[in-house]
């Protein structure tokens, strides 16, 4: 597979302003400018029928926050909605492909004091007629050490583990939304 090369004719003055991109033969491709990001926070009923979340703690291979736990979560990629890029990283990090009658979107974050400046697009499923039992994990998808541990973490669990992105906070304010509007 070829890499496409990403060049700046000029190197940047002022990095706080988005900047032109080229690729190798000159050719004008968009912009330098905020990232974004797909989360996917996906809930399900344990076989004693405690709710939990799914995480992923993050392995040597990642680019930051190495061993801290996060919900599923990554870049979007070009011609790629948010939607798809919240189930395709879900299925890269944990190998759960989540059904689209679960999902909805629950929100996003555009702050730019927050997180690089990513602008980060939140979806919820909230999996309510299986168990955790029902799904199996995979690394097949996974880039090389990206993902470490991958589990269903209890809600009355989730302040024991040292998460990233704050995602300790966007998990509780996710579940109780949707607790409060689905009466779960």
């Amino acid at each position: 597979m070829r890499m496409l090369k990403l060049f700046r004719k000029k190197p940047a003055v002022n990095t706080r302003k988005n900047q032109p991109c080229y690729d190798e033969y000159g050719r004008f491709l968009g912009w330098y400018s905020r990232s974004v990001a797909c989360v996917m926070f996906v809930f399900c009923k344990d076989s004693s029928g405690e709710w939990c979340v799914l995480g992923c703690e993050r392995g040597a291979g990642a680019a930051d926050n190495n061993f801290l736990w996060n919900v599923p979560c990554g870049y979007l990629d070009f011609n790629e909605t948010t939607y798809d890029c919240a189930v395709r990283e879900c299925l890269e990090e944990t190998g759960i492909l989540v059904n689209r009658r679960y999902v909805s979107f629950v929100g996003f974050q555009d702050e730019p004091t927050e997180n690089r400046q990513n602008v980060s697009f939140r979806y919820a499923a909230i999996i309510d007629d299986k168990t955790t039992d029902d799904f199996k994990f995979s690394k097949i998808f996974n880039e090389s050490d990206e993902v470490g541990e991958i589990k269903w973490i209890k809600m009355s669990d989730i302040h024991e583990y040292v998460w990233a992105f704050e995602h300790d906070k966007r998990i509780m304010e996710v579940f109780n939304f949707n607790l409060a509007a689905a009466k779960l």
